[in-house]
């Protein structure tokens, strides 16, 4: 299957994205490889409510390649600017697997620009096993990347052999992942990587509301993980998808949509009472 390419805005920041519907607004950001197709299942049920704006992350889709760095708040500050400069107004911030480190990043350092923030399928603390096992894929990364090789994480998204509009869906990927900008592919990948989740200080500080979302049968970002943050965070809670990997907004949408609306919803509601006290 091949998905018709979204029309996009061109940021003076660099970041391409596409806005659709009306409402208060919400920013998705998806994850290493992928572009703000992945998001396809979302965007019709979303802009009902909200203005939504999908972006392709820095080196990602048609976002422009950032200099080399290894931290992930270089990825937010890009993001955050064009908030500031274009948006001018909070949002409900929602990201995917890397797009969640971003999007709690964003929530923790520019909070007074986030109402909200929701992480799905996002990692923290990582097993020494896993560790061990993602910095070894960063050194083939680093050394040996083309269009075909960049495919493999794929296996690890869906249950194999795949099955139903999982075809349809791990096929997508696959073309996200071997069109996607090598040099951007790969300085994300390092971060993403290297990137353990946010400090617990930092989760236990963060005034906004926070919600984490994973599938139960994801190996690498595992329900313990968005258990684990959302105990911390003050205003956290958590929702584990029932027999789903690592793509559940694409593979789960009509379980994770109406979850998604409605902490959206909660979040503005709350920002909207604060903003009148």
């Amino acid at each position: 299957m091949t998905l018709k390419t979204l029309q996009r805005f061109k940021s003076p920041t660099g970041l391409s994205y596409v806005k659709l519907g009306q409402g208060p607004s919400l920013v998705l950001i998806h994850g290493v490889g992928l572009r703000l197709e992945a998001w396809v299942n979302q965007l019709e049920a979303l802009s009902k409510n909200y203005t939504v704006y999908a972006v392709d992350m820095p080196g990602h889709g048609e976002s422009s390649v950032m200099k080399e760095c290894t931290d992930i708040s270089k990825y937010t500050d890009v993001i955050a600017r064009w908030v500031k400069t274009e948006l001018k107004s909070s949002v409900v911030m929602v990201g995917h697997s890397m797009g969640s480190m971003i999007a709690l990043n964003f929530a923790i350092r520019y909070s007074k620009l986030c109402s909200g923030v929701l992480a799905l399928n996002s990692v923290y603390r990582r097993s020494a096993e896993a560790k061990k096992a993602v910095l070894a894929r960063v050194q083939q990364i680093k050394h040996d990347i083309n269009a075909q090789n960049v495919t493999g994480p794929v296996a690890r998204w869906f249950d194999y052999p795949v099955q139903g509009n999982d075809v349809v869906y791990a096929d997508l990927c696959c073309q996200w992942l071997s069109q996607a900008p090598l040099d951007g592919y790969r300085q994300a990948y390092e971060v993403f990587c290297l990137n353990d989740g946010p400090a617990e200080s930092d989760l236990e500080a963060l005034a906004v509301p926070a919600m984490f979302i994973t599938g139960r049968n994801d190996p690498n970002s595992l329900p313990s993980m968005s258990e684990n943050m959302a105990a911390i965070c003050s205003k956290g809670e958590s929702y584990i998808v029932e027999n789903a990997r690592h793509m559940a907004p694409l593979t789960h949408s009509n379980e994770i949509n109406p979850i998604m609306i409605d902490f959206a919803s909660r979040c503005f509601i709350q920002s909207k009472e604060m903003s009148h006290e």
